[in-house]
């Protein structure tokens, strides 16, 4: 979807608000952010990322200028939303071994490149059983990953 804007289906579209209400915390500007951002995406996207209020204005004005449909205020809902409930502090530990490539990204901060090399790595020789076995995968910057490995769970 990078430089261009999709437009799905309403069947589709309905999907990704159903599966967002589920994925996403009641509170304040919810809705808001199912009705804007499940047009284009999944919900899992915004329930991995934890990024600082400044870090989701970013990504909020991106995603305006790629065709995200809302007026200032639902914007600025959708923005109090996410720093609220997707923050920093937010980031909970994850099973490094049934995460998702997406989920490693995001609570560990490294690429989507290094994520995928982590569960391919996974895939191919079995669970991890310590931060140790992280320093084998491949292209892995692994000193970032220790930094995180309060995080980890195994």
């Amino acid at each position: 979807m990078m430089g261009s804007r999709i437009i799905l289906p309403l069947g589709m579209t309905l999907v990704f608000a159903a599966a967002a209400f589920a994925e996403l915390p009641p509170g304040t500007g919810r809705e808001e952010t199912i009705r804007t951002c499940s047009r284009c995406h999944s919900p899992e996207i915004v329930a991995t990322a934890h990024q600082t209020r400044d870090q989701w204005q970013v990504t909020i004005s991106k995603m305006a200028n790629l065709g995200a449909e809302a007026n200032d205020n639902e914007f600025e809902a959708i923005l109090d939303y996410l720093a609220s409930h997707f923050g920093p502090a937010a980031a909970q530990p994850i099973n490094i071994n049934k995460a998702t490539a997406v989920e490693i990204e995001c609570v560990l901060e490294i690429t989507r490149s290094e994520s995928k090399k982590i569960v391919a790595y996974r895939e191919q020789h079995g669970a991890f059983k310590s931060i140790d076995d992280l320093s084998q995968v491949p292209g892995l910057d692994f000193k970032k990953v220790s930094e995180k490995k309060s995080l980890l769970l195994f």
